[in-house]
């Protein structure tokens, strides 16, 4: 056998082959390596929605476990920071509860009727723009 017929027998892959190869994989890899990082603030984006979510429907049941009678109508909470200390995971949120008078057709007005609309805001940074999000829930109780 010849050194060319030698040559020619051989299975394998040249370095050119192999070198497309790592490349497309290369590619491959850093497009899913981006992914991860986004995917994690979208992640974080979900919790504190839910934790807003949380905070804001206790605020409702505590409004709403007292009678009628004893809850004012007008800004029962401001807009303020749920815990004072960074090490917090509260010190990120910031809520406010207002309560109104409504009529039936659930319109605010200015006289009770019978209704009140308990309306709670829970305010947080987007884990994606960085800017300030809100979350609202409200519920209406009625007098008895």
């Amino acid at each position: 056998m010849s050194r060319k017929e030698l040559i020619k027998k051989q299975n394998g892959f040249s370095l050119i082959e192999i070198m497309v190869a790592f490349t497309i994989l290369a590619v491959a890899f850093i497009g899913l390596a981006q992914a991860f990082p986004f995917g994690l603030s979208i992640n974080k984006e979900a919790e504190n929605t839910t934790e807003a979510s949380y905070l804001a429907q206790d605020k409702i049941e505590e409004l709403a476990s007292s009678s009628y009678g004893d809850i004012d109508v007008g800004t029962i909470e401001t807009k303020h920071r749920l815990s004072d200390d960074p090490s917090n995971y509260l010190y990120n949120y910031q809520r406010e509860a207002v309560v109104s008078y409504t009529d039936g057709n659930l319109n605010e007005v200015g006289e009770d009727q019978g209704m009140k609309k308990i309306s709670v805001n829970v305010y947080f940074i987007n884990a994606i723009s960085k800017t300030e999000k809100s979350y609202n829930i409200s519920t209406i109780i009625s007098e008895k």
